[in-house]
C-alpha cells in the first residue's frame, strides 16, 4: 500500500467536464513530485459552486487501485 498527499485546485468550469462526462480522468502531482492518474468520478463529492479546490490524502494497493480518498 502506498499513501500520497496532494492538492487540487479546479474551477467550476473545468470540473463541469467531470459532470458531462468529458474528463474520465484527472491527473494530479503528489507531494512527492509523482503523477498519479485518479478516475473523474471519484472527485464528484468534493465538488462545489467554486470547483474543487481541496487537500487529498489517497492510499493506493499494489494494483494501483484506489483503497481510500480522504479530504485533509
Amino acid at each position: 500500500m502506498r499513501n500520497f498527499k496532494f492538492t487540487m485546485g479546479l474551477t467550476a468550469e473545468k470540473t463541469r467536464a467531470i459532470y458531462a462526462g468529458q474528463a474520465r480522468f484527472i491527473l494530479v502531482e503528489t507531494d512527492q513530485g509523482l503523477k498519479l492518474q485518479l478516475p473523474a468520478a471519484t472527485f464528484l463529492e468534493y465538488v462545489n459552486a467554486d470547483g474543487i479546490h481541496v487537500r487529498f490524502d489517497v492510499k493506493i494497493d499494489a494494483n494501483n487501485k484506489i483503497l481510500a480518498l480522504r479530504r485533509i
